[in-house]
């Protein structure tokens, strides 16, 4: 009975100490997961509203997609069928948001953002004095005369865009996208360098 009176105070003070061992969870493991970013590269054809008539452009995008979702890079384009000595050429920032890829296929928006310049055909209207030597020379007087001349202009842009890309393949796609491009910051070609545009562009990642 003595041995069991003086057993008993230390086991009702290791109680606790037992007690909250068994409560202490056990430490939790760290996962560190690695995020998605593939470096995109693309060469791209576009079709696009010029000066009022309808002309194509080639170039391309580069850059990295992170998460799958968050595009950051850079484009450039030029004008194709500059035969008439009319020349195009803009590139710039590129950035874009496209959505989980589900089934194959995901859809964005992008903006490129940046500068170019350009080289049209204009029409421009002036006075041609004719002269008469029978007659006295009239002050500010001649005939309308238009003609056909080159302008060329270096200008600000900003192009938005809606874009759909079908993977059939795991790093291969295929990217439609059609859009608006704003011109800004110009003299001679105001308002001849905005236009519609429609594009494809056959993408890898990797």
């Amino acid at each position: 009975m003595p041995r069991l009176i003086r057993v008993l105070p230390l086991v009702l003070l290791l109680s606790p100490v037992v007690a909250s061992a068994q409560s202490t969870p056990a430490p939790q493991q760290l996962v560190v997961e690695r995020i998605h970013t593939p470096f995109v590269i693309a060469p791209d054809y576009k079709v696009t509203e010029l000066n009022g008539d309808r002309e194509r452009l080639a170039g391309g995008y580069a850059g990295r997609l992170f998460d799958d979702k968050l595009f950051i890079g850079g484009a450039g384009y030029w004008l194709l069928n500059a035969g008439r000595g009319e020349e195009l050429a803009y590139g710039g920032v590129l950035l874009g948001w496209s959505t989980p890829q589900l089934g194959g296929m995901r859809v964005g928006v992008r903006s490129l953002i940046g500068g170019g310049s350009g080289r049209l055909a204009r029409d421009v209207t002036f006075l041609r004095e004719v002269r008469d030597p029978r007659r006295p020379a009239l002050a500010g007087g001649g005939t309308p005369t238009t003609a056909r001349v080159l302008v060329r202009d270096d200008f600000f842009v900003f192009e938005p865009q809606v874009n759909v890309t079908v993977s059939p393949f795991e790093h291969v796609g295929v990217n439609l996208a059609g859009g608006y491009r704003l011109t800004g910051l110009t003299d001679a070609l105001d308002g001849h360098l905005n236009g519609a545009t429609g594009s494809v562009g056959l993408q890898f990642q990797w």
